[in-house]
């Protein structure tokens, strides 16, 4: 070819080809100034108008607009250089120089003999194999996905009949062929070969590969010449191309890649034998009509100018049999040609997959960067020196065939045709333009090639789906054509691929336009400007300018007006259809919910149907869920259109002029549907909608309605309001501060004095934890700026919602069966599943971190009582008592024994529970306990569902304790159910009020709720079963009601772990930013907690032994709110422990996971802040403090103490004025503190007690959760999640409802407040003594400290109970720990009379 090209240069030889710019290009461009300004004019309209209408409706207008500009504005970039193109092929010399034309290898994909019929591939390959080229030059390869021998067949047939019909066919068109075509059809119908069409050896050597194993999805690669230029020849004696059969290595566990894999196959495999530098490719339908194609393709690859960068020549696509008015839109004018055009005036236009001549050079790297194969035998310049029989090629062509030849190489990638989107042309010629190759489109006036095209709407649109999911997997990848194309193309260039891509995204503005104007006007809503307003003419020029320009160039490009008017209702009903399911199932993929198939569009042709399309008649005949939308659409915009013309006539006092738009809108979209009217009407079997996709429309059509009706509605569902406190406490907090702030401004001043005349540690120690307290003190009015009550009516909830409530996933997790008794799991299932709530829309799912069958058994008990229990309670609580037992055997026993299994899957599910089943090693076990869709109650009523997870464990992975169990539910809930509202829920936390859900509802149905981002509702923890006086203060007032109130009135309160309800969507990153999880961290069976994704981005957050505070905290951060729902009747009772030991164990888990989140880079008082404000970072910080409180409770529980044992005095004496000061700011805390606790339903019983844990927990679990902290920052120790015991002891319980405190056993933090408990009472009574001995020290010096011991002494009164008047097993102190107490208190004060002497 160079040799040629050299020798066209030297000649003075006429131009092979010539282009001319449209004449059109000058008055496009003025027009597209024109049109850019109006449709600025517009979106400004729509933002400063966007507060003054419903805000919903001006959204989804604002949105369906700019959605429409940017569609418009990418558009324009093929209108700024069109260029037209004519070829003079007649100029080439054939006589002396077609030995020197390149070879052609043509590469013509098939996969499914039933959907692609043998017959299309053989004509397709006989017309190839026609070129007016040298047939040594021509080599055509076929790629049968589908593995069948019903296609090699055909083409050994096809082979036969070409040795006749390649010489003359004129002679021998009809006998001949015909001849073939029956016995290739008859095979076809049969689905397998007889003998008597075998007629050669090499034939039945070549079909005895398809064995009983061999099955289209797993295969061994076939490779057969069926035509072999070095020896076959036609009646006459000339060459024959060379031609290929091709069926590439299958296998189930190996990723195909579709035709691309099919195509990087064909490169390799021709490589091999023939390695032609231009490659064709054709689909299996293409025929050629024009011999002369190649020669035209030569015009412009002799041209020197263009040979260094052209990559491809790509001719138009059209199809043999459209009918009159082109229905279904099949010519794809802009696609195709209009748009094609327009590139070429670039870089050229994008490759569509067939008819198109590729330099080989160009699947290897752009023009300057050669990308070597790992085979020199690949590269587009080996020279192939064996025949294409040879053992050595046939070899080496296998293994390029095989299906694992790809693993580790840059095909795909960097070679070949690209991989990663369903649309591999338009992807691969998007890749080769941005790596520097050029294009160009010949569009002859004789078409080079015809194909076939679907000629029913499902195919047609099922086919486009298609291309939809593959434009938006290019569009949303690294290499988008806004950002990596814009790079490498250039802007023009990178909008045309990019203008491509948005194919799809263009069903946001029709679905909008479709639905919205139409339901506001049967809702009275105009949305449109009046006629007589001057924006009414904006909107007329936008429609009617976009429109003409459009219908301009389809008449040019010789179209007709009916064909563009079949066009533009076939651009809408893919909107609606193709395009909106694309976006969809993209979207699902995205999220690992679904995975993208490659449905082959249907080549066979009925009669009937054929018959109809001729007619111009839509085709429809099935039920799909594409035509559902199309219907509801129809039957909408009927409505919508005979309700205006009712309005104009009655003279409505909305006045016809406010809805003219509205109306003239739906009367068009009327008119498009003209063809489903028609088909509605008419029988299935004659191409009608089916009767099923008519009701389920109407069903659609009416609940939409009613959704909007419901949007519109001004019903209130709840009320909020602020407290009536919040002015008084604003006030006491300036004062209190002011107060504050002179105390430490004494400390300040005095320190230096105290130097001098104290010990310096005394001072510096009480500094601190005044300090301490202030910030404390200071973070708590955070709650006090703006608390909130509210107020819930689900009564107000509209029937018709009711049938729309969304479906709720119950998350319960357990990890004990011996902490967590599976009768707490029991209930808390059974209580959830009688919520007052679809049952068909409750899926209850159940982690057991601990992976034990007893807990597993205990549902399986459940679920039977449950059908009994759930349409009667009352009559079956001889039931429950029998269930109760079973399962409490079972545990008692520490097995499941056989007598208590009574179904088969049952006992398949409790065979997982092997001997090499740990709790700390076990594989995933998922069991379907209930399936709604199946399981009904003794009433035949749908039951909800109920599926245990035990999620994977090993020894070597980090599971992250109830947070990572919570992700797994997270992600196993996703695959089975996805309902868009989850519940989180303790093992041991039952449902109270079955209306709960209904009162969450109140917040998920209101849509200002929803424009403010609401990401869940907590509910408050309440506890059953607790004292009377609340000894070990579990209520947790501040926690779980005071302090939520005042978040509340800010961003929302902190998720508590339990009674929560998520929006499903707030795990997915912040309202505005999408966070979209891999496929793999939706499998359940995946160890995916050790992955950034899940513990950075997506579900609940890691780095914490608190994942509850630190996920509320950063789904705030990310722009999330909550809301605090409490009711009067308490939604959730949960169980709180009855003994001292649990109680501060729990606490001191909360105060390391506290820790973690205060000194972690998202502290609330750095990254809080800038989040969240400072305020709400105050809320968060306030909690995470809890463990710091333990410095200042220490410091005043010893040192004062030790102080007065010392004979030193710390504080002011009675009468001086600092002595008012800490009274005031001591009695000021506390007695703020008691107003709140009694006005919140405290009493002042439990108050006491509460303040007591508070100091309790100050010298306990604070302190050593602090030291624990420490020390794993340090290294010393790791955190461990300790599960807190929910077995109650009856002597325990007993002496619990007595308010006794609970000891019992020995815990080295019992050890502090015993140390506590003796420093304070010696400290008082030795106050007292030198009070009544008047000793050196007067008694007005040591006041305070006499008092604080005495406080302490009071708060210490359980614990000396404990010491002298229990033993161990009755609750009381065992006497080791009081031994080791009384000793380190003694050391403690010999340690004072050093370490405090002057």
């Amino acid at each position: 070819m160079e040799a040629l090209r050299r020798r066209l240069r030297t000649t003075e030889a006429p131009p092979l080809h010539k282009a001319e710019l449209s004449r059109f290009t000058i008055p496009n461009r003025i027009f597209a100034l024109l049109y850019a300004s109006a449709v600025v004019t517009l979106l400004y309209h729509h933002t400063v108008t966007l507060s003054k209408t419903h805000l919903f409706i001006s959204t989804s207008l604002l949105l369906s607009d700019v959605v429409l500009a940017v569609i418009w504005a990418t558009s324009q970039s093929f209108r700024i250089r069109p260029i037209y193109r004519k070829e003079f092929p007649q100029y080439i010399n054939k006589e002396s120089s077609e030995n020197e034309f390149p070879a052609i290898d043509v590469f013509v994909c098939t996969a499914d003999p039933y959907k692609e019929p043998p017959m299309n591939v053989v004509n397709t390959v006989i017309s190839a194999m026609g070129f007016d080229y040298p047939a040594e030059k021509v080599s055509v390869y076929v790629s049968d996905d589908g593995g069948s021998d019903l296609t090699l067949f055909g083409l050994m047939e096809g082979a036969k009949f070409a040795a006749h019909w390649l010489p003359f066919c004129v002679e021998n068109d009809v006998t001949l062929y015909e001849s073939m075509k029956v016995r290739v059809e008859n095979v076809v119908e049969k689905g397998k070969i007889d003998d008597e069409y075998i007629t050669k050896e090499d034939e039945h050597k070549a079909f005895n590969k398809w064995t009983d194993r061999f099955s289209r999805q797993d295969h061994p690669t076939v490779i057969q010449v069926i035509l072999d230029n070095n020896k076959d020849k036609d009646i006459k004696g000339h060459i024959m191309p060379n031609l290929v059969y091709i069926s590439r290595e299958k296998s189930k566990t190996s990723n195909h890649n579709f035709k691309a894999g099919a195509l990087n196959v064909l490169i390799r495999v021709s490589a091999t034998m023939t390695n032609a530098p231009i490659i064709l490719t054709l689909d299996c339908d293409t025929y050629s009509n024009d011999p002369q194609t190649p020669l035209r393709v030569l015009c412009y690859l002799l041209d020197s100018k263009l040979e260094s960068k052209l990559g491809y020549i790509q001719f138009p696509q059209r199809f043999y049999g459209i009918n009159k008015n082109d229905t279904y839109a099949c010519e794809v004018k802009r696609l195709f040609f209009i748009n094609a055009i327009g590139m070429d005036g670039l870089s050229g236009p994008n490759y569509v997959g067939t008819g198109c001549f590729f330099r080989r050079r160009v699947f290897f790297g752009g023009p300057l960067n050669l990308v070597l194969p790992e085979m020199a035998e690949l590269g587009p310049n080996h020279v192939v020196s064996n025949s294409i029989q040879s053992k050595q090629v046939m070899d080496l062509a296998h293994c390029v065939a095989s299906c694992n030849y790809e693993n580790n190489t840059q095909w795909g990638h960097k070679m070949g045709v690209r991989y990663g989107s369903l649309v591999e042309d338009f992807y691969t010629g998007y890749r080769v333009q941005c790596e520097g190759w050029k294009a160009i489109l010949c569009n002859p006036v004789k078409a080079a090639f015809y194909g076939d095209f679907p000629i029913s709407l499902v195919d047609v649109l099922n086919q486009q789906k298609r291309w939809a999911i593959g434009l938006l997997e290019v569009t949303f990848s690294k290499y988008s054509p806004f950002t990596f194309g814009t790079h490498f193309m250039g802007l023009a260039m990178g909008f045309t691929y990019g203008h491509y891509s948005l194919w799809p995204i263009w069903s946001i503005p029709v679905a909008i336009y479709a639905f919205l104007p139409q339901l506001a006007l049967l809702n009275g809503l105009p949305i449109f400007p009046k006629i007589s307003e001057p924006l009414f003419i904006l909107y007329l020029f936008l429609v009617f300018g976009a429109y003409g320009q459009d219908l301009l160039e389809f008449v040019i490009e010789g179209g007709t007006l009916q064909k563009w008017w079949n066009d533009q209702r076939m651009w809408m009903i893919r909107a609606l259809t193709c395009g909106l399911f694309g976006t969809i199932e993209y979207s699902l993929k995205c999220l690992g919910i679904s995975s993208s198939g490659f449905a082959l569009t249907s080549k066979v042709t009925e009669a009937e149907r054929s018959k109809r399309y001729k007619q111009g008649a839509f085709e429809f005949g099935i039920h799909s869920p594409m035509f559902v939308t199309l219907t509801t659409v129809a039957i909408i915009n009927l409505a919508a259109l005979i309700w205006g013309l009712k309005l104009a006539i009655s003279g409505s006092k909305y006045g016809f002029e406010q809805f003219f738009m509205q109306v003239i809108l739906a009367a068009f979209v009327v008119v498009n549907c003209q063809p489903i009217y028609g088909a509605i009407f008419l029988e299935t079997n004659k191409g009608g909608i089916p009767t099923k996709t008519t009701l389920v429309s109407i069903v659609l059509a009416t609940s939409l309605l009613i959704t909007l009706r419901r949007r519109f509605s001004t019903k209130p569902l709840h009320k909020p309001e602020l407290s009536r406190l919040t002015i008084p406490n604003r006030i006491f907090a300036v004062v209190y501060a002011t107060a504050a702030v002179t105390l430490l401004y004494h400390h300040t001043v005095t320190l230096s004095s105290l130097f001098t005349t104290k010990n310096t540690k005394i001072s510096s120690a009480l500094f601190l934890s005044d300090v301490v307290l202030f910030l404390i003190w200071l973070t708590t009015q955070s709650f006090r700026m703006k608390p909130i009550h509210r107020n819930e009516f689900p009564q107000n909830i509209s029937k018709e919602s009711e049938k729309e409530l969304p479906a709720i996933d119950v998350f319960v997790c357990t990890a004990d069966p011996y902490k967590e008794p599976p009768m707490n799991v029991v209930n808390t299932v059974l209580s959830v599943m009688g919520f007052d709530y679809p049952a068909g829309k409750v899926s209850v799912y159940v982690s057991d971190d601990g992976g034990s069958d007893l807990s597993l058994f205990g549902l399986i008990e459940a679920a039977k009582f449950g059908a009994h229990w759930l349409p009667f309670c009352r009559e079956n609580d001889t039931m429950y008592e029998s269930m109760k037992v079973r399962v409490e055997n079972a545990v008692e026993m520490g097995k499941v024994c056989d007598e208590n299994i009574t179904g088969e899957d049952e006992r398949k599910a409790f065979k997982k529970w092997t001997d090499g089943f740990t709790r700390q090693d076990h594989p995933t076990v998922i069991q379907v306990i209930l399936h709604g869709s199946k399981d009904k109650d003794i009433r035949g009523d749908v039951m909800p569902n109920l599926i245990y997870v035990a999620r994977e464990k090993r020894r070597t992975s980090l599971h992250h304790f109830k947070a990572g169990a919570l992700n797994a539910l997270i992600r196993v809930s996703a695959i089975l159910t996805n309902s868009p509202i989850i519940l989180t829920l303790d093992c041991d936390t039952y449902s109270n009020d079955p209306q709960t859900p209904m009162r969450v509802l109140c917040y998920i149905l209101d849509p200002k709720i929803e424009s403010q981002k609401v990401g869940y509702i907590q509910f408050p923890q309440r506890f059953r079963g607790i004292n009377k006086n609340d000894i070990y203060g579990c209520e947790h007032k501040r926690l779980y009601s005071i302090n939520p109130l005042g978040m509340d009135g800010l961003l929302g309160p902190n998720y508590v772990g339990t009674g929560c309800f998520f929006r499903r969507r707030a795990f997915f990153g912040g309202p505005l930013k999408f966070v979209s999880p891999e496929i793999i961290e939706l499998s359940p069976d995946n160890v995916v907690d050790n992955k950034a994704i899940h513990s950075k981005q997506v579900g609940i957050r890691y780095g914490t032994t608190s994942e509850d505070i630190l996920t509320s905290y950063l789904l705030q951060c990310e722009g999330w709110k909550g809301i605090f729902c409490n009711p009067n009747k308490a939604a959730f009772y949960g169980d709180a422990p009855i003994n001292l030991f649990d109680v501060l164990n729990q606490q001191k888990r909360w105060a390391t996971g506290l820790l973690q989140i205060l000194f972690s880079k998202y502290s609330p008082f750095t990254f809080g802040i800038k989040y969240i404000g400072l305020l709400m970072a105050f809320t968060y910080g306030h909690n995470t403090l809890w463990p710091i409180w333990s410095i200042p409770i220490t410091i005043y529980a010893f040192l004062p103490q030790l102080a007065l044992l010392n004979g030193i005095s710390l504080f002011p004496k009675v009468f001086e004025s600092c002595f008012i000061l800490y009274m005031f700011l001591f009695i000021g805390a506390y007695g703020q503190d008691l107003l709140d606790f009694i006005r919140y339903g405290g009493t002042f019983r439990k108050w006491w007690n509460d303040q007591r844990m508070w100091l309790i927990r100050g010298i306990s679990s604070f302190l050593f959760g602090l030291v624990e902290h420490m020390l794993k920052s340090l290294g010393f120790s790791s955190m461990n999640f300790s599960v807190t015991s929910k077995i109650i002891n009856t002597e325990q319980s007993k002496r619990y409802e007595k308010c006794v405190f609970e000891f019992g056993h020995h815990s080295p933090m019992f050890v502090t407040l015993i140390m506590a408990a003796i420093i304070n009472f010696v400290a008082l009574v030795w106050g007292i003594k030198l009070a009544l001995l008047g000793g050196k020290i007067v008694f007005e010096e040591i006041f305070m400290q006499v008092i604080i011991a005495a406080f302490g002494v009071v708060n210490c009164k359980p614990i000396y109970s404990a010491m002298f008047f229990r033993a161990s097993n009755k609750g009381g102190i065992p006497t080791k720990t009081t031994l080791i107490s009384t000793f380190l208190a003694s050391c403690l004060f010999i340690v004072s009379l050093v370490a405090l002497k002057d």
